[in-house]
């Protein structure tokens, strides 16, 4: 049997540690709008779109785990959760933040952010191989120049 499971992820170190990942350059929009299209041929969400409690505009990296089913029937209660979570985002577009938009060190944290949020949900669907680990931020000393966030 095959495995159908897919992370989409604008994530790109995340990308790298699953079995199979498919890297999103852009926004967390971008990813959303990456998921809607395959759901649209009849890949199903296993993670809710809308996941951690950051808002949408303070998540430069969005990451979600689906299961492909191509040439299925648009499973309706995935296109309702990704339309509205499309329709969240798109209300906060302007203020949306991305990953190419901040320094280093802060893109590393949130990098790290998401992949903590994702975490349980790869391990429960098989999508992090047995060695691997997601590795954390590392810690950096700021000096008062860079404490300045965009």
């Amino acid at each position: 049997m095959q495995n159908n499971t897919v992370l989409v992820t604008n994530n790109e170190g995340l990308c790298r540690n699953v079995r199979r990942g498919r890297f999103v350059g852009g926004s967390s929009l971008d990813v959303l709008v990456s998921v809607r299209n395959s759901v649209h041929l009849g890949s199903r969400l296993l993670t809710h779109p809308l996941c951690g409690n950051l808002r949408p505009y303070q998540q430069p990296f969005r990451s979600i785990l689906i299961q492909e089913f191509p040439g299925e029937l648009v499973d309706l209660d995935s296109l309702s959760m990704i339309e509205e979570a499309v329709s969240v985002y798109r209300s906060c577009e302007d203020r949306l933040i991305r990953p190419e938009d901040l320094n280093e060190p802060t893109r590393v944290d949130y990098a790290f952010i998401d992949g903590e949020l994702m975490k349980e949900s790869l391990e429960r669907y098989g999508m992090l191989p047995r060695h691997a680990a997601l590795s954390p931020a590392p810690l950096i000393k700021h000096t008062p120049q860079e404490k300045e966030v965009n």
